[in-house]
């Protein structure tokens, strides 16, 4: 592992985005962090939040906030730059992000002013793992300090291989599955898609569940994996991405909300979420999204448990913490 300096307590600018393998993103666009430097204890970055995006910025009554989402985008961006920066971690390596405990700590912070949002992210390593004196893993916390304010945080768990370690651990699982490589996608189920404002969307392309049924456990739902959605396959994957289980966790989370406590979705707001990833979500097999309430207080906020599965077994599993939100009296007008 390479030794890590201190601080050099300058000013972190965005007069450019970092290179975007950096950050394994093939879009530029899709490219948040804009500088970075190193810590005795971690890193420091700095991303620029996009104040219109068609994905991040498409939600219901909440126009004028920055979605929790694209914060742990960011975070995710931070801690692959981290591995690569700090780590020695090779550009050919494979992630696996095993976990995530995100909270939104102040709201005011996600309001959008009148350019963009200049996000500060302080990174501490928590945990890391070594195999024979190398770094493959590390157990990160983050902060994100939008425009002064402090406005969540998160730990994520990740680890990393060589190629051919990752083609093995995968190869070896997709057998067990009867699936070949690579993968070969078939013609697209019929879908009975959500109606967007179910799941707080605008944008029917991005409600990305479908033919919703009520069961003993509360409400489940398909779960549509659009391999050229712009945002959540940015680039080729041979698995479902995990951007797309914690849209997919919140989506449903919303939907049972909606159900089962007649919530409306423009006054919801992603506070929280834990998330277990335990399986790979292979791209060919129907993947389900299954959401119950587990708790509501007098003030409106829920915790909702979430479940995805493939094949009967989960994939990923926690919970979705849905705050009230008043969207901005901007959200009023044309």
């Amino acid at each position: 592992m390479t030794s890590t300096s201190v601080a050099t307590g300058r000013q972190l600018t965005s007069a450019q985005t970092i290179h975007r393998g950096d950050v394994h993103r093939a879009a530029i666009a899709e490219v948040f962090l804009t500088d970075h430097e190193p810590t005795s204890d971690g890193m420091r970055a700095a991303a620029q939040l996009p104040r219109n995006h068609s994905y991040f910025s498409d939600h219901r009554g909440a126009v004028t906030s920055y979605d929790p989402l694209l914060l742990i985008e960011v975070f995710r961006q931070a801690s692959i730059l981290y591995a690569h920066t700090s780590c020695e971690a090779s550009s050919d390596q494979k992630f696996i992000f095993n976990s995530a405990e995100f909270t939104i700590l102040d709201p005011a912070g996600l309001r959008v002013g009148g350019r963009p949002g200049h996000c500060e992210i302080a990174v501490t390593v928590a945990d890391r793992v070594l195999r024979q004196g190398t770094v493959t893993g590390v157990t990160l916390d983050f902060l994100a300090i939008i425009d002064g304010v402090e406005t969540a945080s998160e730990r994520m768990v990740l680890q990393w291989m060589p190629p051919k370690v990752w083609e093995r651990i995968r190869g070896r699982a997709r057998a067990d599955l009867g699936l070949t490589d690579p993968p070969q996608l078939g013609e697209a189920e019929r879908y009975f898609r959500l109606r967007p404002f179910s799941v707080g969307r605008t944008n029917p392309r991005n409600s990305i569940l479908a033919n919703p049924i009520e069961c003993q456990s509360g409400l489940e739902a398909s779960v549509i994996i659009d391999t050229e959605h712009p945002s959540l396959f940015d680039h080729e994957l041979d698995h479902v991405p995990g951007m797309l289980l914690f849209e997919a966790s919140r989506q449903i989370a919303m939907a049972a909300s909606n159900h089962e406590l007649a919530r409306d979705t423009s006054r919801m707001l992603l506070t929280g979420l834990s998330m277990n990833f335990t399986a790979f979500g292979e791209l060919e097999l129907p993947t389900s999204a299954r959401a119950h309430v587990l708790s509501s207080d007098d003030g409106g906020a829920q915790k909702v448990g979430v479940e995805l599965t493939q094949n009967g077994a989960a994939i990923a599993h926690g919970f979705i913490e849905l705050s009230p939100h008043r969207p901005d009296v901007r959200n009023l007008v044309l």
